[in-house]
C-alpha cells in the first residue's frame, strides 16, 4: 500500500474516535513487511494520556526490542505532541508522516530544534501535509460539537 491509503487508514480511525466522543486521532505504524499497529484517541477506561500514538507504540513495542521499529513509519492524523513525539524518539521509530498541524500543543517544531542542539540523538524523518484538509475536517467537527453543547 501507499502513503495516501495508509494515511486513509489512520483517518478511519480517527473517525472511530469522533462517532465514540473522542478528539479524532488516529495513528497507524507500518513496517516494510507490512505488519501494521492501529491506535485512535480514547478507548475503555481512557485517560489524557491514551493518545492513539501511545497506544500504537505500546503494541507495537510488545515483546519487541525497540530497535525492531528502525524501519517503522508511523502515519497520523494530527501532528503529535510532546509526550508522543519523546515515545518515539525512545521507541527508535522510522518516520513520521501526520496529516495536519495542532497549533496548540503539537511539538515537531521543538523536537526539530532539540535536535539542532544536538539532543535526543535518534532522529527520524517528518513529512506533513498528508490529506491535511481531510484531518482538520474532523477536528473542525468534533469541537464545534463541543461549543454546542449536548
Amino acid at each position: 500500500m501507499d502513503p495516501l491509503a495508509w494515511m486513509d487508514r489512520a483517518l478511519a480511525l480517527a473517525e472511530e474516535a469522533l462517532r465514540a466522543g473522542e478528539v479524532p486521532v488516529g495513528a497507524l505504524l507500518v513496517l516494510p513487511d507490512g505488519r501494521t499497529w492501529e491506535g485512535r484517541n480514547g478507548g475503555a477506561g481512557a485517560s489524557s494520556l491514551d493518545h492513539a500514538e501511545m497506544a500504537v507504540l505500546r503494541a507495537a513495542l510488545s515483546g519487541r526490542h525497540p530497535n525492531d521499529l528502525r524501519r517503522a513509519t508511523l502515519y497520523v492524523t494530527v501532528e503529535p505532541c510532546l509526550m508522543c513525539l519523546g515515545a518515539m524518539v525512545h521507541a527508535r521509530i522510522g518516520g513520521l508522516v501526520y496529516g495536519c498541524p495542532e497549533p496548540r500543543f503539537g511539538g515537531v517544531s521543538l523536537l526539530q530544534t532539540l535536535w539542532k542542539e544536538g539532543r535526543y540523538p535518534h532522529r527520524f524523518p517528518i513529512a506533513s501535509g498528508l490529506r491535511e484538509e481531510e484531518a482538520r475536517r474532523l477536528l473542525q467537527v468534533f469541537f464545534e460539537g463541543r461549543r454546542k453543547g449536548p
